[in-house]
């Protein structure tokens, strides 16, 4: 545990810092006010921008990922899978199961305001929260981010992974509160299955766990 915080301290502090002020963002202002003001700040640069930054946690982004931890060695290339998938099995229970009845801003504000949309993108409306592109970006960043031999790499890892949940806001497929409980999750998966998996008799034994899938290995 003590390991667990020290080498990760400016991403955790980050994120506790994030978490302090998303309380208080919640508490404050009314829910949806964050997409109306977000919806007003729309312009074509930012729309492309957006547009990019939330691919981060799809697909190819997450395949990235997986191949960085690869090269490390087979071993983080297991425990970078184990995270996304538990983190998005996870928020999938959430969104369909246990909060299937959360609307997401499109659907939210049909009746009451007159959303300006981006041309060509598809707008989501049910199983808002909470906001799985987030929880996937901070789970797959976070993850790298236990893997980095410099700490430091913590400060970009949370800043773009903040910037994954940034674009669900701005995108308006989420509100703030689903990106706040989103992060949540994406750190405490991975930070569970490393004090507990990654920590075990089973992982330390598996043999080929420090091969490396692209060098050479003895």
């Amino acid at each position: 545990m003590i390991r667990l915080l020290k080498h990760n301290s400016p991403f955790l502090t980050l994120h506790l810092l994030f978490l302090i002020a998303g309380a208080y963002i919640i508490a404050q202002y009314e829910h949806g006010s964050e997409i109306l003001y977000a919806n007003a700040l729309h312009t074509n640069a930012l729309n492309k921008f957006f547009l990019l930054a939330t691919k981060i946690a799809e697909g190819p982004g997450l395949i990235l990922a997986l191949l960085i931890a690869l090269y490390s060695a087979y071993g983080k290339g297991l425990l970078m899978l184990m995270n996304i998938l538990a983190t998005s099995g996870l928020v999938q229970f959430l969104k369909h199961v246990v909060f299937s009845n959360q609307l997401r801003p499109a659907e939210f504000f049909k009746e009451t305001h007159e959303l300006i949309f981006i041309p060509g993108l598809e707008m989501a409306r049910y199983n808002s929260f909470p906001s799985g592109h987030t929880a996937a970006a901070f789970a797959m960043f976070f993850t790298l981010s236990l893997f980095a031999k410099n700490r430091y790499w913590g400060l970009l890892y949370f800043a773009l992974a903040l910037l994954v949940g940034i674009s669900r806001v701005y995108l308006m497929q989420h509100f703030f509160r689903d990106v706040y409980v989103g992060s949540v999750i994406g750190v405490f998966v991975p930070a569970l299955l490393w004090l507990t998996f990654a920590q075990s008799n089973l992982y330390q034994n598996i043999k080929w766990r420090d091969k490396s899938l692209f060098k050479n290995n003895p």
